[in-house]
């Protein structure tokens, strides 16, 4: 009897110890940072847990991103460490051998910065197939601005991120001058559009000085990044000081600087058909390839516009409904949502006419979530500055040196059964072979792209790279 009593507790002692040893390891994989390298090459696509809910959530870390081993000098990628996206299929279903991408044997060419960008993250080797499916990065600058192949210029230059509105940065700082402690940058944004990633990464990066210095950087959101705009960062500017989503607020809407996200509306389209939200059309829970469809045909059913052996045909759209906090809206089609619900921030007089102001109808900047994802250091940068911030760390981050490192957040920055399960979040080498190896046109039939181009908005189109 004394001696089981004695294995028991000798079993229960070693399986004690191996826990802590696992939650120790796993602790330890979170405290990776980026060194401190130029503005160049610090782009990496990482992300962070984040619980998106009405209330705002709780910004979780997460100790390592997936598919990413961590060592004590080093860092491997393997490709069956990420979870197949099988709406790219960017992963390889078989691990390849590890590798140093060279110049030698050209796994290197035309991904020297993308290379860069890893190496930030000291990342030693990687996994050559899973490698291969990374475009180079002409290919990938190509793909994500599609405005110089409409003028005839689509040379691969690399110009860097576009943001329209920073002409009205100074209007914001000369409203909010009296009281620059008051100053708030705070995203919004369509769904599917990565307002979650840009929140942290302001969060983490981006800090008011009036601000902190006024709370010693230790009130709630004491560096002057807000989770989104007062109004809901899914609510048409419309909404903005007839709705707002959080009583009790602190500060007017003058005081808050809206950074918009847009995406392309063709990948938009088809990442909502994927995840709808809070968006309802007929037709909507069907065949993924031939989603989203926008138009009826001419004897009343609906037409299918997003396949590829599609034919064309009249008729009516097909009307989506979208639940806000401020009510339900209703648009002509999938495509009218995107030309109204962007044309808001866009636009002067938020009239849906053919003569309408392109003045801004308050300061915000409205971004490209494809520019946050392979610019975020250059984004971020361009952002704080604009409210009169800085770039900097709160004083309880302590997962990157406080000498200037900018802060690349890990991991999703979603989570919560509203997005989906994991098998559908992106990691870093995810994202770049997703978001960066095609247009996303090529999803959708000829008569496909006549119809979405005969609803999209051709100023915002061009105004955002889209054309």
């Amino acid at each position: 009897m004394r001696k089981d009593r004695l294995l028991a507790f000798l079993t229960f002692f070693i399986l004690k110890a191996l826990c802590t040893v696992v939650v120790i390891a796993f602790y330890m994989g979170s405290q990776i940072s980026t060194e401190n390298t130029p503005p160049s090459v610090m782009m990496a696509m990482m992300m962070m847990s984040h619980r998106d809910d009405d209330s705002g959530g709780k910004i979780e870390s997460i100790a390592m991103d997936a598919g990413v081993v961590v060592g004590s000098n080093s860092t491997k990628i393997r490709g069956d460490d990420y979870v197949n996206d099988k709406t790219n299929g960017s992963s390889s279903s078989e691990g390849g051998r590890m590798i140093t991408p060279n110049l030698s044997d050209g796994t290197l060419q035309g991904k020297e910065r993308l290379w860069a960008m890893l190496r930030t993250r000291n990342v030693t080797t990687v996994d050559s197939n899973y490698w291969s499916t990374i475009p180079p990065w002409e290919t990938i600058v190509r793909n994500i601005r599609r405005r110089r192949a409409s003028r005839g210029d689509d040379d691969g230059d690399d110009d860097g991120p576009i943001i329209h509105g920073l002409d009205t940065c100074e209007s914001f700082r000369n409203k909010t001058s009296s009281d620059p402690s008051q100053r708030r940058i705070a995203p919004g944004g369509m769904f599917n559009t990565g307002t979650n990633y840009l929140s942290v990464l302001l969060e983490y990066n981006c800090q008011n000085p009036s601000r902190v210095a006024k709370f010693h950087g230790k009130a709630k959101r004491g560096h002057g990044n807000e989770w989104e705009v007062p109004w809901g960062k899914h609510t048409p500017a419309s909404m903005r000081g007839s709705y707002t989503k959080y009583n009790h607020t602190k500060y007017t809407i003058d005081e808050v600087l809206p950074v918009v996200l847009i995406r392309n509306p063709y990948g938009w389209m088809k990442s909502m058909c994927r995840h709808p939200y809070t968006a309802t059309w007929n037709g909507m829970h069907e065949d993924e390839a031939t989603c989203p469809r926008l138009k009826l045909s001419e004897g009343g059913g609906e037409e299918e516009v997003g396949g590829k052996d599609d034919i064309g045909g009249g008729g009516g759209y097909v009307p989506v409904d979208v639940k806000y906090g401020s009510g339900t809206s209703r648009y002509r089609s999938l495509g009218h949502l995107w030309n109204d619900w962007y044309g808001e921030y866009f636009y002067g007089d938020n009239e849906r006419n053919s003569t309408r102001d392109t003045r801004a109808p308050f300061p915000r900047l409205i971004i490209r979530f494809e520019d946050v994802i392979f610019y975020p250091y250059e984004v971020t940068r361009q952002v704080c500055e604009c409210a009169g911030g800085v770039l900097g760390h709160r004083e309880d981050d302590k997962d990157v040196p406080d000498d200037g490192t900018f802060h690349y957040v890990v991991r999703s920055a979603k989570t919560g059964p509203a997005h989906g399960p994991a098998s559908q979040r992106n990691g870093l080498m995810d994202s770049w072979a997703k978001y960066g190896s095609g247009n996303p046109k090529d999803e959708y039939s000829v008569e496909g792209i006549r119809i979405a181009m005969d609803i999209l908005d051709p100023l915002l189109l061009e105004t955002f790279g889209y054309g």
